[in-house]
């Protein structure tokens, strides 16, 4: 039997994933989702513990179990059943290889949320996965605001609840009857006072973007670089300069940006002046986070600098725009990540 319209399917068991799964099954009445687990180890995890994930508020916080779940191991699925609606929370660079799988189950009546850091994956969903536009699913866009990691595999830490997230239909030109469909997903992360998500218009959605991956191209990759919490990135004066030439490169590519015209969006929000503004503000709100490009690079994993400075860089080249700080930027990242990995074997 088919899953019914109004089932979830969650990718990306991590703490983003993990955090959305608890928070949809602690609903007054919660919908069915579905785990969809990539690796024997993790599906495992979940029997083991008895199909439950946890969350603790903090360190000491006491463990808030969740069950009801489905789980299914992808590596050992040949299920047809539609996706209807699915939530995907695995890296930006792991976007196309994780849904590659499941095309077959995904069409036009299915509704894809990104809860992702960076852009450009739903482009590159468009030209490697979803190629033919009458087929496509509609695309939601999640940006989750919430300090969140994990303990265990099946137990998530929560560093606080005031935290939240902003949630979009992506594209206003898309078909209403898509929109329909993507209008239970939409409205079901709504309703969880623990995601307290925001619905936006895309327009709004799109600046709220440009204005996370602005913080992201300086903040992600100087801490990740540097070894050091995002706070400790004001106490060197050092740093300064390269801050301020990177976000004058993002300025002026944010705003040759044929959206800005398209979505009529106000080009001053994005001036070097703004953008220093909000990335100041965001090292003040996260000072004791541990950027997860900091992260992938200390486990010796691949970091999303592709889909965050890296956008920047394809963007500007369509523009013929200058962008040699965050090429250069991104240049380091790569080799460090490189470097760390195969020093880790």
């Amino acid at each position: 039997m088919s899953p019914p319209a109004h089932s979830i399917h969650i990718i990306g068991l991590g703490s983003i994933g993990s955090f959305i799964a608890h928070s949809l099954r602690s609903l007054p009445t919660p919908p069915s989702v579905t785990l969809l687990a990539h690796r024997k180890s993790l599906y495992d995890d979940f029997a083991s513990n008895g199909w439950k994930v946890g969350l603790r508020v903090g360190e000491n916080g006491p463990l808030d179990q969740r069950g009801g779940f489905n789980v299914e191991l992808l590596s050992n699925s040949d299920s047809s059943d539609p996706i209807h609606n699915l939530i995907v929370a695995v890296k930006a660079s792991a976007t196309v290889s994780a849904l590659e799988p499941l095309r077959h189950r995904i069409g036009p009546q299915s509704t894809i949320c990104l809860f992702q850091n960076g852009m450009g994956q739903i482009e590159d969903l468009n030209q490697r996965v979803f190629t033919n536009p009458s087929t496509r699913p509609c695309y939601m866009f999640g940006i989750m605001r919430h300090g969140v990691y994990l303990r265990t595999p099946v137990e998530a830490i929560l560093s606080g609840t005031s935290g939240n997230a902003s949630l979009g239909i992506v594209d206003s030109h898309r078909p209403t009857t898509q929109h329909l469909h993507a209008q239970y997903l939409l409205n079901t992360l709504l309703q969880s006072t623990a995601l307290r998500c925001e619905e936006m218009e895309w327009p709004d959605l799109f600046r709220v973007q440009l204005l996370k991956l602005a913080s992201n191209c300086v903040l992600n990759p100087l801490t990740a670089l540097l070894d050091i919490r995002n706070g400790q990135i004001k106490d060197n004066a050092n740093i300064q300069p390269l801050q301020r030439q990177l976000l004058r490169e993002i300025s002026a590519i944010f705003q040759k940006l044929p959206e800005m015209e398209e979505l009529s969006l106000d080009r001053n929000q994005f001036s070097a002046q703004a953008l220093e503004s909000v990335l100041l503000d965001t090292v003040e709100k996260t000072a004791q986070n541990s950027s997860s490009m900091r992260e992938d690079i200390l486990k010796g994993r691949n970091t999303e600098i592709q889909y965050i400075n890296g956008w920047i860089i394809r963007r500007a080249k369509t523009m013929g725009l200058d962008c040699e700080a965050n090429s250069s930027l991104t240049q380091l990242v790569l080799a460090k990540t490189d470097f760390t990995a195969k020093h880790r074997k």
